[in-house]
């Protein structure tokens, strides 16, 4: 059992004790992403990140990875549309050693002119990798074409413009107003006593008691009915639709995890039954999650010769309209809710994977990440009770659609309408 600690100044500890392995993980995670940046700083918060590890007051960029592999550790951070997050795994017997190195690049960084124009460099060109993957700039376009103007329509890596621009001020101004107490988690878990713990996070992670500004967007009044294309020479029509789903933490998640996994979680589901092993209309389709702290979405990848694409999306209207009006039967229930049940469990077993859980449930629910209570839920659920969900759920006039392959004649509009 996990359960979360106040410490002196105002920073939140989520903790759990794993006795039975020899390692710790560590992170520490801001309350700060890509859905509270304005247009005109689109992509900072992933630009603060990658501008932490170029060096401090008394280590160089090189200084820092390498004293970690000296250690035997593992360090690294990310970005999402709500987190930042920068975290390591160490062997247990160097918590402290990895803590101070964690610590002095979080409130120590310098941020060298020099190293800004190299790393905006690295971030243009990780977003014209992105770019060049058809799969994942779809994925990017059905967000825009969901959320519309809302933050959570714009990419995490920002526009090339906003890149071109961000300078170390921007950098250390950024920091100074969100990188705060009062927006902070410190996630420990492993080998570690609950004592020792509080003693790493408080020694070696003070961070200034309050943030000096809050940017929250309220949910857009309308979702979806959108469609966002980028026509590229490439052999595959990659095409992604978002559904409205449910905050992280709406109850109701767990059941809409289990007709999720029906409909498209794996080679068992529904749409790689009918579409791919059936029809033989694609090579990869799946469905997939993006819950946030106040709302949602779900969304169905499929990727398909472009001549294809008007029989894969009728394929695909069809499997949608059918399980609607049919839903799951207890067969197809109670394999999804193991599907479901397997990737809480799994999860648990893995200190990274509960570093990051219990530090996302401290952010957004001022609550322990409870397994147990997360089982029980799923346990509690009914096939009658996920069956009448469904058609709030999976309702074609309100979704986004992201594309990108060949032009087509077919219009791709016809997917809400």
């Amino acid at each position: 059992m996990n359960e979360i600690i106040s410490l002196p100044g105002g920073i939140r500890l989520a903790y759990q004790n794993i006795p039975y392995i020899r390692s710790v993980s560590l992170g520490v995670f801001v309350k700060i992403g890509s859905r509270n940046e304005l247009p005109i700083d689109n992509g900072i918060a992933h630009f603060t990140e990658h501008m932490m590890f170029k060096g401090t007051e008394k280590r160089t960029a090189f200084d820092l990875v390498k004293e970690m592999d000296a250690l035997g550790a593992n360090m690294n951070a990310f970005t999402s549309k709500e987190l930042t997050g920068y975290y390591f795994q160490c062997i247990d017997d160097t918590v402290d050693e990895c803590a101070e190195i964690l610590s002095d690049l979080l409130l120590h960084s310098t941020f060298p002119a020099d190293e800004v124009e190299k790393e905006r460099g690295v971030i243009l060109e990780e977003i014209d990798m992105v770019n060049d993957i058809p799969d994942d700039l779809s994925q990017d376009l059905c967000s825009a074409a969901y959320w519309g103007d809302h933050p959570l329509g714009s990419t995490i890596l920002g526009p090339r413009e906003n890149v071109e621009r961000f300078t170390r001020d921007d950098v250390i101004s950024f920091m100074s107003s969100y990188y705060a107490a009062d927006n902070i988690v410190i996630s420990i878990c492993g080998n570690i006593s609950r004592e020792r713990a509080i003693e790493v996070a408080a020694k070696y992670f003070t961070f200034p008691a309050r943030s000096r500004a809050k940017r929250m967007f309220p949910a857009p009044a309308q979702f979806g009915g959108r469609l966002e294309c980028s026509y590229k020479d490439v052999e595959q029509a990659n095409l992604t639709i978002a559904f409205p789903a449910l905050s992280y933490p709406d109850p109701r998640l767990i059941g809409l995890s289990v007709l999720s996994f029906a409909l498209g979680g794996g080679m068992s589901s529904i749409l790689f039954q009918e579409i791919r092993e059936k029809l033989g209309l694609v090579y990869s389709i799946y469905n997939y999650h993006a819950s946030y702290e106040d709302m949602g979405a779900q969304c169905i990848y499929l990727g398909t010769n472009p001549k294809k694409v008007e029989q894969a999306v009728a394929a695909l209207r069809k499997c949608i309209s059918d399980f609607c009006k049919t839903g799951m039967d207890e067969e197809c229930f109670h394999r999804a809710k193991q599907q479901v049940k397997g990737g809480i469990t799994l999860g648990s077993e893995s200190s990274m994977s509960i570093m990051r859980t219990i530090a996302k449930s401290a952010l957004f629910m001022d609550r322990p990440f409870d397994v147990d209570e997360r089982l029980a839920l799923l346990d509690a659920l009914s096939l009658e009770e996920l069956n009448g969900m469904i058609p709030e759920f999976f309702d074609t006039k309100a979704i986004g659609v992201g594309y990108v392959g060949k032009e087509i004649k077919y219009d791709l509009t016809e997917i809400y309408r």
